[in-house]
């Protein structure tokens, strides 16, 4: 019991003392957790391919911003992959499954930090547009026959974001959010692309003289 109270005694006294962040240029480094719901609608080789689903899949990027309160404003650079669990071959679903779903993106951001909800917490808003190349490749070897499909995408994108930025130095932040990233048009897999991303992440402040 003495340990819980320690530990909470040591959380309760970084988040009272956790300085106030500041402003100007930073960076950040983030991965985590994809989750891509089906993104294949398509006739290959008169062969009508459908219903892919996915293992759980990782994302890692990073992105160049500046903080101007409450607005922060950056570019970001993302990659993310998914490994396929089983797709159906006209309304068959298929044995022997392989292949993957990968994308990378390239956006430019608009968030919105609200205030402290604690004396080092902020919640946060916000979205982008950019463009996404996406891919994905299906095969299997029945249960009738092999066969296999590659199919590519690049697509203006969006996305939406939300989550928690721990400030626990002036010049250095956790970050915990939720992002849902999609491409505008079909094209060459036949459905939009979609992808579901749960990140932590690092910030870096670079100005340390720059206080809010």
């Amino acid at each position: 019991m003495k340990y819980v109270v320690a530990i909470l005694t040591l959380l309760t006294s970084s988040l009272s003392t956790a300085a106030v962040p500041i402003e100007g240029w930073y960076s950040s480094l983030y991965g985590g957790y994809v989750y891509l719901p089906n993104n294949i609608k398509n006739t290959n080789a008169g062969v009508y391919l459908s219903n892919a689903t996915y293992r759980p899949g990782f994302d890692a990027g990073g992105s160049l911003g500046f903080k101007s309160t409450p607005m922060r404003y950056e570019g970001e650079l993302t990659y993310l992959r998914a490994d396929v669990n089983k797709f159906n071959a006209d309304f068959i679903r298929q044995t022997g499954v392989t292949g993957n779903s990968s994308a990378f993106f390239a956006m430019v951001n608009v968030f919105y930090d609200f205030r402290s909800v604690l004396p080092s917490i902020q919640p946060y808003l916000g979205g982008g547009i950019g463009y996404g190349w996406v891919n994905a490749k299906l095969n299997s070897n029945g249960p009738t026959y092999a066969l296999g499909f590659s199919g590519s995408n690049c697509e203006f994108s969006y996305q939406g974001a939300a989550g928690l930025t721990y400030n626990f130095a002036e010049n250095y932040a956790l970050t915990l959010g939720y992002r849902y990233i999609a491409t505008l048009n079909a094209n060459e897999l036949g459905k939009f692309f979609q992808a579901n991303l749960a990140n932590v992440g690092i910030v870096y402040r670079f100005e340390e003289n720059r206080y809010k």
